[in-house]
């Protein structure tokens, strides 16, 4: 899983692609990456979005759920294992698996010709005024 943050290296001869800095190394499970992913896939059909979409849903399971049910988002993902910072957002729930389940789902399932999302992942008829 991905941290918070990332700064990329611009200059030539850095033996580091990235640079994670210590205060943006938490993961808070947001859904941005699974949104672009979903919308990806819904534009190109191209399968390696759900394949990338598949490749975090078994991180979420295999380093963020929690025993007694839930989900907690994580302290620092440059530790393996990563510890659990005890807090599930809001959004994980109402966005982020959102997102999953629609990069899963048949294109017929909220047809972007006649749906908007917003950004709060809350999907919404298109509006076609009347002639």
């Amino acid at each position: 899983l991905a941290p918070e943050i990332v700064f990329f290296h611009t200059e030539a001869g850095s033996k580091e692609d990235i640079i994670i800095k210590p205060n943006d190394a938490h993961n808070l499970l947001r859904p941005e990456a699974l949104e672009a992913m979903f919308l990806m896939h819904r534009v190109t059909g191209d399968s390696k979005y759900r394949e990338w979409g598949w490749t975090i849903f078994q991180a979420f399971e295999k380093f963020t759920r929690v025993d007694t049910g839930g989900y907690s988002s994580l302290q620092r993902v440059t530790e393996n294992p990563p510890r659990m910072k005890d807090k599930m957002e809001t959004f994980f729930l109402g966005e982020t698996l959102k997102y999953l389940y629609l990069l899963f789902s048949d294109a017929d399932v909220l047809p972007l010709e006649k749906w908007v999302i917003n950004t709060e992942a809350h999907p919404l008829p298109v509006f076609i005024p009347a002639t």
